[in-house]
């Protein structure tokens, strides 16, 4: 099955069925403008008379790097975890206990 692409200057809104707080959109869909797709989540709100109306907001579809932001780089040494120490010590001892006994086998 092929996927369904939007026409340009148009849109769709669906349910959103994984909402689970309330600051999470109730609809989420696409829209495309000069061919350029968009994220659209809509949450229903009230007017102070009492009116329904639902609130918009668009994003892009792909998210954006700052140009200026770089990959991250440590600067210095890292520091073993706890688990990472403790399988060292336990790695240290095992080779300690089976390294240059091999006069001992008896076969």
């Amino acid at each position: 099955m092929t996927e369904f692409k939007h026409k340009n200057m148009t849109g769709s809104l669906f349910e959103n069925n994984y909402k689970e707080r309330d600051n999470q959109p109730d609809m989420t869909g696409k829209l495309v403008i000069d061919d350029k797709t968009y994220q659209v989540a809509g949450w229903k709100n009230q007017t102070k008379n009492g009116g329904e109306y639902i609130k918009i907001s668009v994003s892009d579809d792909e998210p954006q790097r700052r140009q200026d932001s770089q990959s991250y780089k440590s600067v210095g040494k890292s520091i073993p975890s706890k688990h990472m120490r403790e399988y060292e010590k336990a790695k240290k001892q095992v080779d300690e206990t089976f390294s240059d006994n091999s006069d001992d086998i008896p076969f």
